[in-house]
């Protein structure tokens, strides 16, 4: 029970309590000092005139005292409450260690503040309370678990590790932190030992195989901030899926969003598509109680460059799960048009059959390459927009004009690859192939078994950078039996990709206009190699045609969650990352683990040489070429609603005394605007009393 007062009047009530009776004190005692030189009759009427109206007197001064009183206390506006104030922490000096839940459900919105917000005012108020020479420390309970300021007495600097703090996008990891609590505790320097663990109690933090199994009983006082929810957490984006279509004349992107009803009730609400930033598209759903909805967005693509987008419903109690980013890359899919120079009845001798398999060794297009074989006949009934690859394989000659129709294709970014054999004829290549290729053929050499191999040891070329040094071992093992010898023409530039071991070129590239050439100076069969019959000749292939449309080094990872690392898949060149927030990090023995925040992330490889490797990164350095992407999402396993209750802590906390608590720091302002209040039952306490003074001044 207590009676609070809200205003200093009732001090100045007070004095106006105490002034009248000292006046009255100092009248009384002068009045003593009367002298009786009046006759005895008019003494003795005086005396009893004194003794009549001296209570009188009395009684108004104390009821004028009473009111004046009475009126300072009301201004005050005094509280009548049953509430008593507990300290949580104990009022001697202990050892305490503060379990601070950060996870991204601490992120709740309750009216104009968040549950994690509500946990760090408790905090601050706690460690005013904290009797001197008690020590503090802080684990955070987000995965993965860690202490964030270790045993302290110092108030001052504990809060500002608190004001540093900030609510995160990953999940709770409840047992790792109270088992790394108990440790600190091991070292704590009071008798008294105490865990505050302050949390939302969401189930998806407490899995049983996490729990520390001990026998010291520590006392943890678990405060549920999810009890000041206004409401709970009603939609997420639970997933997207992305799928292109490939059409005659262009390529449809589609995304599929799952999105998710916590509620009771059909929630209606805007699902918003954005590309680059900009919203394309918003569709108003209706999504059943408690079920799951998907809705399909269509986008065609126009240009041939990769994407980032998002998916967005509009903002709940919890916004973080709200949004989902994915990236796209146009250039997944490619489609191969092998031209085969060789045909044979029997399959497997043709010059297409290995070739073919090692594009897509699938019924379906896993590789992500679609290889479509023509013959020589065919190919005028062809239409080369619908290719992003042509592939001439031991060809001797185009037909009449066509070499003009393979030259605009090229220039408008197409990629043509070429692989030798005994069909080819020289002569025809050097004379109306010259405005393609960057070399002239010379002549056909022949090897012994055993005498020509590749070399590919300190080959960095792009293609390479995915072989182990096992693989590239094997492929140096390769037996080569014919080749061709070129000659490079004049005033064209090309480069090597690969060399054979005695010092001739194996493939040659050279770009044109928007697209690029590239010459393997043996067959792409059987004849003159053993390559095909390799387990290295598929991944080769593939990658050199992904290299070939530019896609090789583009990475799509859509699945990525916050918290978990990005490996690099080479080790030959370096990179950095771009943050959604515009921050630039280096790779760490090639793998980044800086993935705490939700969005697409930028990759970027530098030269080698690169002279600002060792300075702080505020923008991308000299030289910088974008090598993809990948995206980070929340794990929604978080958004759940469901809470874990008390009898479940007790039975995975065995070993502790358990005490469970309201956060009343955020409760108490709440209960006391309940409370009755006692200004107007003072108010009319007044005005009796002036009706008693009225009463008592008339019968004076």
């Amino acid at each position: 029970m207590s009676l609070n007062f809200s205003s200093p009047l009732f001090l100045l009530g007070l004095l106006g309590l105490t002034f009248p009776v000292l006046i009255h004190l100092l009248t009384q005692r002068q009045q003593k000092r009367v002298r009786f030189s009046a006759v005895y009759l008019l003494a003795q009427s005086q005396k009893r005139s004194i003794k009549k109206s001296r209570p009188n007197k009395l009684f108004l001064l104390l009821a004028r005292c009473l009111i004046i009183a009475l009126l300072s206390m009301a201004l005050a506006k005094p509280l009548f409450s049953t509430t008593t104030s507990e300290s949580l922490l104990p009022n001697s000096p202990a050892s305490i260690v503060f379990i601070l839940d950060d996870s991204y459900s601490m992120g709740t919105r309750s009216k104009e503040k968040t549950l994690f917000n509500y946990a760090l005012e408790y905090l601050y108020e706690g460690l005013k309370e904290a009797p001197e020479n008690s020590e503090f420390s802080i684990v955070l309970a987000s995965s993965p678990a860690r202490i964030e300021q270790d045993w302290t007495s110092d108030k001052s600097n504990f809060i500002n590790i608190l004001e540093a703090q900030t609510v995160s996008y990953r999940t709770t990891y409840i047992g790792d932190a109270i088992e790394k609590a108990v440790k600190l505790l091991e070292s704590g320097k009071q008798k008294k030992k105490i865990i505050l663990l302050l949390t939302d109690l969401d189930k998806n933090g407490w899995k049983e195989e996490t729990f520390p199994k001990i026998t010291v009983p520590y006392p943890i006082q678990v405060l549920n901030f999810s009890e000041l929810q206004s409401e709970k957490n009603k939609t997420m984006i639970e997933n997207i899926e992305i799928s292109q279509e490939f059409l005659t004349q262009s390529r449809l992107l589609r995304v599929k969003a799952k999105v998710k009803n916590f509620s009771k009730t059909v929630n209606r609400l805007p699902l918003s598509f954005f590309l680059e930033g900009k919203l394309i598209k918003e569709e108003l759903l209706d999504i059943p109680p408690e079920q799951t909805l998907i809705q399909e967005f269509s986008y065609p693509l126009i240009k041939n460059q990769p994407l980032n987008g998002k998916l967005q419903i509009s903002d709940d109690v919890l916004p973080i799960d709200n949004s989902r980013y994915f990236p796209f890359h146009p250039s997944q899919n490619i489609q191969v048009l092998v031209v085969d120079g060789d045909p044979e009845t029997i399959s497997h001798q043709s010059e297409s059959f290995y070739l073919e398999r090692a594009l897509n060794p699938f019924s379906v297009s896993l590789s992500h390459i679609d290889p479509t074989v023509s013959t020589l006949a065919e190919l005028t009934l062809r239409n080369l927009s619908d290719f992003s690859v042509v592939i001439l394989a031991n060809v001797r000659e185009l037909p009449p004009g066509y070499e003009l129709e393979l030259e605009k294709f090229v220039l408008n970014g197409g990629a043509l690859l070429f692989g030798m054999g005994d069909q080819v004829d020289p002569k025809y290549f050097n004379e109306h192939l010259g405005n393609l290729l960057p070399v002239q053929l010379e002549s056909q050499q022949e090897f012994k078994v055993g005498s020509l191999r590749l070399m590919l040891k300190n080959n960095n070329h792009p293609v390479m950078r995915v072989f182990s040094p096992k693989a590239v071992e094997e492929m140096q093992g390769i037996n080569f039996y014919s080749m061709y010898t070129v000659q490079s023409r004049e005033e064209k530039k090309f480069k090597v990709g690969a060399w054979f071991s005695n010092q001739h070129p194996a493939v040659i590239e050279s770009e044109k206009g928007k697209g690029v050439v590239i010459l393997f100076l043996s067959s792409l069969d059987r004849d003159w190699n053993d390559f095909p019959i390799q387990p290295t000749y598929l991944p080769w292939v593939q990658r050199w045609t992904q290299y070939a449309t530019r896609g090789l080094e583009n990475i799509s990872r859509k699945d990525l969650l916050v918290g978990e690392p990005f490996h690099k898949n080479t080790t030959n060149t370096k990179w950095i990352v771009r943050a959604p927030s515009g921050t630039f990090y280096r790779f760490e023995n090639n793998v980044f683990t800086k993935t705490f925040q939700p969005g697409i992330y930028s990759l970027f490889s530098i030269p080698p040489a690169n002279t600002e490797d060792q300075k702080a990164l505020k923008k991308l350095p000299q030289g910088a070429e974008p090598v993809g992407t990948f995206t980070v999402n929340i794990d929604v396993r978080e958004s759940e609603p469901n809470k874990i209750t008390r009898k479940e802590i007790e039975g995975l906390l065995q070993g502790f005394k358990l005490e469970f608590l309201e956060p009343k720091s955020q409760t108490i302002q709440h209960k006391e605007s309940e409370a009755m209040p006692l200004a107007t039952p003072i108010l009319l306490m007044v005005a009796a009393m002036f009706l008693i003074e009225g009463w008592m001044v008339r019968n004076e």
